[in-house]
């Protein structure tokens, strides 16, 4: 699925819609945290979080990096911290690289 410039423009400036998504991420990203780690496998709904968690990543990415900030803000209300942010960016890489393998 590919996000275009206006669909991500919208999702950043709805601050409600990215918190809640964030926060759905949470409870994900405290699981990928624990024993299982990367190894953890996704429930029924987590596969589309973590997609989710991308776009609203990729909504606050600039390359003059305006919306770090702002992204950060989002996090922390959302109750992610950094570590769990990381987790989450690790996690979607790892799905993307296994995608790749299989195409």
């Amino acid at each position: 699925m590919t996000t275009d410039d206006a669909e991500l423009t919208a999702l950043r400036e709805n601050e409600v819609r990215c918190i809640r998504v964030l926060a759905a991420c949470r409870r994900f990203a405290v699981n990928i945290g624990g024993a299982a780690g990367n190894y953890a496998t996704f429930a029924q709904n987590e596969e589309v979080l973590l997609q989710s968690f991308h776009d609203i990543e990729l909504a606050h990415a600039s390359s003059d990096g305006r919306y770090d900030q702002l992204f950060a803000q989002r996090c922390q209300r959302a109750g992610l911290t950094a570590a769990d942010v990381h987790m989450l960016q690790t996690r979607w890489q790892a799905l993307n690289n296994d995608d790749d393998l299989n195409e």
